[in-house]
């Protein structure tokens, strides 16, 4: 008889590997049956010394087990020795104490003759140490440890599929890939639509201080595209962002305040803010440019409509706007787990047409740019958003229109600004400079995954990790 591995099984194993995650074995068959498939699929390092489980004494303590290598040679267990793999049978595994279990947990690689409550129990200690763990299985005798389990992936259609949260279509273990690459993509794509709506938030938070200190307002299609149309339509399509095709070696960051997370939103803020500095600057620069002047008295600063129109509110929407565009590209980025940036198509058409309406408003005066009252004269005024009635501009040069050196300033600084937002977060967050940064502060490393010399120390809180 042979137990044939299914063609898949390797290769799944491999990515999981490559993926940072230990994989352990928990079989009721044979102990030398699950060594053999565990060598037949690269499941533990050809290097390492396997030592297997034979007998235990009466006592049933950790210094009373008999174990053998794969010569059939008794061995003396020396934890401290390194690549070292330990092979328990269940039995032997059932009667230790906890305390026991828990000093062999990192070096046993397979349970061997286990039955249902030994997989339940193992699965229990190792979720118990802090583990983030996925099991998966295709019989009764997997229901518990399935359960038991943050993820339960069943093989089949039987029972174990009742009480696991996923079932595999194609019965293989590559499912447990297929999981864990959507959940880690997913969990990237929830921390970038996160990130956009705090930096939507900052952004127009950062515009109403500047119009209230300018006593000014955008227009109302300017707000709608602002809190409607950009913001509605870019943080969903940022969802649409398909998973990596391979699992990546690192996990994706889970702290909702920590150092990824605030970098990007500290960093591209500030550039935003940087940057419409730079354009309010160069436009109070111009010879051409006269401040409006408010009377305290008048009624002008309760009309919408009259306080909209000025080259101030122009500038501020159109960089700005800009702005919630391009925290938008650079969030898009696939990075380790999600595809790269032009395959999230919707995304992408959505920011063309966007970014192609921007551009127009703000280097041609047409009736487009006149329904966000910029670069309009009088007579091309536009209705609002409620009132179908034509308004002219209300200022008392009657437009809005910039001159074209100026518009094409405008143009630059948009460009600018966009790229040292990509650039920040693509180069600083994800790229060389964050990878510099999270080298000086390497993450600890798990019990399931540390070396023998660093993981025999009981005293050191174990990182959570997948097994």
């Amino acid at each position: 008889f042979k137990n044939e591995l299914k063609p898949d099984s390797k290769d799944a194993i491999d990515q999981l590997a490559a993926g940072g995650c230990k994989n352990l074995m928990l079989t009721g068959d044979h102990i030398l049956t699950a060594i053999s498939v565990a060598k037949e699929c690269s499941f533990m390092p050809a290097e390492a010394k396997v030592l297997r489980s034979v007998s235990i004494g009466g006592e049933a303590t950790l210094a009373s087990i008999e174990w053998q290598d794969m010569a059939d040679n008794t061995q003396k267990l020396d934890l401290k020795e390194d690549s070292i793999e330990l092979v328990m049978l269940g039995e032997i595994w059932r009667k230790l104490p906890v305390a026991d279990q828990t000093i062999l947990l990192p070096y046993v690689r397979i349970w061997a003759r286990t039955s249902p409550t030994d997989k339940l129990e193992v699965i229990k200690l190792i979720v118990a140490k802090g583990h983030i763990t996925s099991m998966c299985g295709d019989g009764g005798n997997d229901c518990g440890a399935l359960r038991a389990a943050h993820v339960g992936v069943a093989l089949s259609d039987s029972e174990a599929s009742i009480v696991s949260p996923f079932t595999s279509l194609n019965k293989t273990c590559m499912s447990v890939v297929d999981t864990l690459r959507n959940g880690r993509g997913c969990l990237a794509t929830s921390f970038a639509c996160y990130k956009y709506l705090i930096m939507y938030g900052q952004i127009e938070t950062v515009n109403q201080v500047i119009n209230a200190y300018f006593s000014i307002t955008f227009c109302e299609w300017s707000w709608v595209f602002m809190d409607g149309f950009w913001v509605v339509t870019m943080f969903s399509t940022l969802g649409f962002a398909k998973p990596a095709s391979k699992l990546s070696s690192v996990r994706p960051p889970s702290n909702l305040f920590g150092a990824y997370t605030m970098g990007t939103l500290v960093g591209v803020l500030l550039i935003h803010f940087f940057f419409i500095v730079i354009a309010l600057g160069a436009l109070f620069s111009q010879p051409w440019f006269q401040c409006r002047i408010w009377d305290p008295d008048s009624a002008d600063l309760g009309d919408v409509f009259g306080i909209s129109d000025n080259y101030e509110t122009a500038v501020i929407f159109l960089v700005s706007g800009a702005q919630y565009l391009s925290s938008a590209m650079a969030l898009n980025f696939g990075h380790k787990h999600r595809q790269p940036w032009i395959y999230n198509k919707y995304f992408v058409a959505l920011l063309v047409v966007f970014i192609v309406i921007q551009l127009h408003i703000t280097l041609t005066p047409s009736w487009l740019s006149c329904v966000f009252h910029i670069n309009c004269e009088g007579s091309m005024s536009m209705p609002g958003v409620l009132d179908p009635c034509p308004h002219p501009i209300g200022n008392p040069w009657n437009t809005t229109v910039m001159p074209v050196s100026f518009r094409w300033a405008l143009f630059g600084i948009i460009v600018a600004n966009t790229v040292a937002v990509m650039c920040w977060e693509y180069l600083v967050i994800l790229g060389p400079v964050g990878a510099w940064i999270r080298s000086k502060r390497p993450r600890k490393p798990s019990l399931l995954r540390s070396k023998p010399a660093e993981r025999a120390s009981e005293q050191r809180e174990p990182a959570r990790s997948w097994a």
